[in-house]
């Protein structure tokens, strides 16, 4: 798969989604693409994983993702910390890395709350460094200049992507994929046409 993100220089983007009950990880799903030309990506892996987790009545009902679903299907957190920074990140400087999401603020919050840190990584000489991140959400209101019809399906449908099943990480993390190529082309344009008119 090929995406096109104007302007955007980093190595790798790391589009992700989670699902979760409180605080504890029920559901992670990442799509990592490598920058292959000005502007390109090309997609390099992907990850979805269920965590064998206790969830509440409230959470099976809002996600659709039940208890024995996940006794059945899920993973221990260490064995998707091992899969995340084992295998799908364990060659990438996180300098070259930007995070991605709906949402992003929360996501981390959350991935940090089970020991998933997306927000700063210790380099080589032991300092502490941030690591690059893209809130769509955030960006999307800036970007579309409002305040309402900002949830992840809105902005999605906008950019002709049909979210069907919202609330599973897998289809949220998509829709996060087509919304930021569509934000970042409506930035690059809106800048090319204040460019001219300067």
């Amino acid at each position: 798969m090929i995406i096109k993100c104007y302007n955007e220089k980093h190595p790798w983007l790391l589009f992700l989604d989670i699902e979760f009950d409180q605080t504890q990880l029920v559901q992670f799903s990442g799509a990592l693409f490598k920058r292959i030309d000005e502007d390109t990506y090309q997609l390099a892996s992907t990850i979805t994983q269920y965590v064998t987790a206790s969830v509440s009545v409230y959470f099976q009902d809002y996600t659709r993702i039940t208890q024995d679903f996940l006794a059945t299907n899920g993973v221990p957190l260490d064995s998707l910390k091992d899969l995340i920074f084992g295998e799908v990140l364990k060659d990438i400087n996180m300098d070259d890395l930007m995070i991605i999401s709906h949402g992003l603020k929360n996501d981390r919050l959350v991935l940090k709350e089970n020991g998933i840190n997306f927000n700063y990584y210790i380099d080589a000489e032991g300092k502490t460094k941030p690591i690059d991140g893209y809130c769509t959400f955030n960006n999307a209101k800036r970007i579309l200049e409002r305040e309402k019809k900002l949830k992840l399906e809105d902005i999605a449908e906008e950019a002709g992507y049909y979210l069907s099943c919202a609330h599973n990480a897998y289809n949220d993390m998509w829709a996060t994929v087509s919304v930021f190529t569509f934000l970042k082309k409506i930035d690059y344009e809106r800048k090319m046409l204040k460019n001219e008119s300067n």
